[in-house]
């Protein structure tokens, strides 16, 4: 498919995705001009090709996906987010620069390339404290009540990380505690989603709060 290959649209497609999770389904032009990096022509350009293909309905003002452009979608926001977390946790970079470039870098890295940092991320001794280096205890997710706003610094590396990117759980992801079950899981609000996740995950994810 043609739009595979153009930056913008894939970059529109991740944009209407990211937006119908944190809104419930109601994605408007102005939302996705606001949230892709690229004047209004282009975008325009690119969501009139989108619909042209299929890959996108306009209904009502309104844009949806479709089965096929959402696959290609969520491939993109995978690559987005493995990036964004290697660059944050790997290289230490700020989380608005690393998020920058890995929307430069994911159209163009191969779905290998990214499975294969995504396991490098996972290998032991690979976590990494962002930020929070001599000011801060380590708490983990399970150490915060119901309502807290926080920043994700660090996940430890157990072979869970995958699991835990591909959700949007990555450092410098600012996340609020939802609901603390009695189980001892928890649910959180990631980009607009609510997440349950067990102990034995939560205790591998730390945070601070967001002051």
């Amino acid at each position: 498919m043609g739009y595979m290959n153009t930056s913008v649209r894939e970059d529109c497609l991740e944009a209407i995705l990211t937006l119908t999770q944190a809104n419930g389904g109601s994605v408007t032009a102005e939302g996705i001009m606001a949230a892709v990096d690229a004047n209004q022509a282009a975008v325009e350009a690119g969501l009139a090709g989108l619909v042209a293909e299929g890959a996108v309905r306009l209904e009502n003002g309104e844009y949806l996906l479709s089965p096929e452009g959402k696959t290609v979608a969520e491939s993109v926001l995978r690559k987005h987010r493995v990036l964004e977390c290697f660059l944050c946790e790997m290289l230490g970079m700020d989380t608005g620069a690393a998020s920058k470039e890995a929307c430069v870098l994911e159209h163009g890295i191969s779905d290998d390339t990214i499975d294969r940092l995504s396991r490098y991320i996972e290998r032991p001794g690979h976590g990494q404290r962002r930020h929070c280096a001599g000011r801060c205890r380590e708490r983990s997710l399970l150490d915060f009540a119901e309502g807290d706003l926080i920043e994700i610094t660090m996940i430890r590396c157990l072979g869970r990380n995958r699991r835990l990117i591909d959700l949007g759980l990555i450092p410098g992801e600012q996340i609020v505690i939802r609901r603390k079950l009695h189980n001892n899981a928890i649910v959180v609000r990631v980009k607009g989603a609510d997440i349950a996740l067990s102990p034995e995950i939560a205790s591998t994810v730390f945070a601070e709060p967001v002051r």
